[in-house]
């Protein structure tokens, strides 16, 4: 018997990865954007000992609520959210990545209480990449390495 899952434990194994490199393929293909955005809570000191998985899944529920259909969100170890964003240039990957951050300090606020100080570091990669910035090719080799999911 099948058990339910939430949004964030969905994929196996790899399946976000290969999302990726799909989506990668496509935007080649087609000469159109993709952007990949990588946001790291582990820098708001809350994310410690045994609750970490469980935090990260709450909070990748709330992300998955609050992006696009056609929008991938996935766990990446033990801190960090990925959010694969197809047809979205760069600067449409940072809108959304500070809206998102403001909606992950939202949640973490109501499961741990008033922070003293919380940033949450975003890193962007995008297709056809933008002025030197990282390749969504090596974000994705180093990101196949780190996932959980």
């Amino acid at each position: 018997m099948e058990t339910s899952k939430t949004a964030a434990q969905t994929p196996c194994h790899g399946t976000f990865a290969e999302k990726v490199a799909i989506e990668l393929n496509r935007a080649e293909r087609y000469r159109v954007f993709v952007s990949l955005t990588v946001l790291d809570l582990g820098s708001t000191g809350e994310l410690a000992g045994d609750k970490v998985s469980e935090v990260m899944d709450e909070v990748a529920t709330c992300v998955k609520e609050s992006v696009r259909a056609c929008d991938s969100v996935a766990v990446l170890h033990d801190h960090c959210l990925a959010v694969l964003q197809p047809e979205t240039p760069r600067q449409g990957a940072e809108i959304s990545a500070n809206r998102l951050a403001e909606i992950i300090k939202g949640r973490l606020i109501k499961r741990f209480g008033e922070p003293a100080d919380r940033m949450i570091p975003v890193e962007i990669a995008s297709f056809p990449d933008t002025a030197g910035a990282r390749t969504l090719a090596g974000f994705l080799e180093e990101l196949v390495h780190k996932s959980r999911n």
